[in-house]
């Protein structure tokens, strides 16, 4: 067999060793949830109180000692038992030198149609039914632009494996800070146009 047979053979093989990864690989969807409302679904609240906020408008997101906050999407249209790639939330950063690096657990509310913050705080005193998976955030972060969280896969997947979640239903991030001292972030509300952003990347 001469050499330009080989060749010929070669590039068959590799093409039908292409087509087949082409047609076997699995397909995503990649979906995007964001925050409808202002204080109703992303919050700031001071920790130590529980029950205190920074109520008003212009109150951004904040992580700091004190601070901790929470994020609602509403009608999340996912069916209930995905193979889920990927979860994570992105942020705008805002903030001054010093204001840079999150110190935090982020946990997802079990809580049946889990309510939103003019309802109920932050926190777990609050009556928030913490899931047991929670990620760890403690990074540098830059500012003025859109920060993507840790990958918060196993949060979601343990909310929409719970009974009492069904498909629409709202799901709820909480940002509970770790409180030690000299971290803190901040980040864009919805009123300025940068409302958090919650993605779901799950296999089709």
């Amino acid at each position: 067999m001469k050499k330009f047979d080989y060749i010929i053979i070669l590039i068959f093989s590799i093409s039908i060793l292409i087509s087949a990864y082409v047609l076997t690989r699995p397909t995503y969807v990649h979906l995007v949830f964001e925050v409808k409302a202002a204080d109703d679904d992303a919050r700031t609240f001071i920790t130590g109180l529980g029950s205190g906020n920074e109520d008003g408008k212009w109150a951004v997101l904040q992580l700091s000692p004190s601070y901790s906050f929470g994020l609602r999407f509403t009608n999340v249209t996912i069916p209930k038992n995905i193979k889920i790639k990927d979860v994570y939330i992105e942020l705008y950063s805002i903030g001054t030198p010093g204001h840079s690096h999150p110190n935090c657990r982020i946990y997802g509310d079990l809580s049946e149609n889990a309510s939103n913050f003019t309802v109920k705080g932050v926190l777990d005193i609050c009556g928030r039914n913490y899931t047991k998976h929670y990620v760890r955030w403690n990074e540098t972060v830059e500012y003025g632009k859109w920060i993507r969280t840790p990958s918060i896969t196993p949060v979601l997947e343990e909310i929409i494996k719970n009974e009492s979640w069904n498909p629409g239903d709202p799901i709820v991030i909480l940002f509970i800070t770790e409180g030690v001292r000299g971290f803190s972030a901040a980040f864009q509300n919805f009123e300025n146009g940068y409302p958090a952003r919650l993605h779901i990347i799950f296999k089709e």
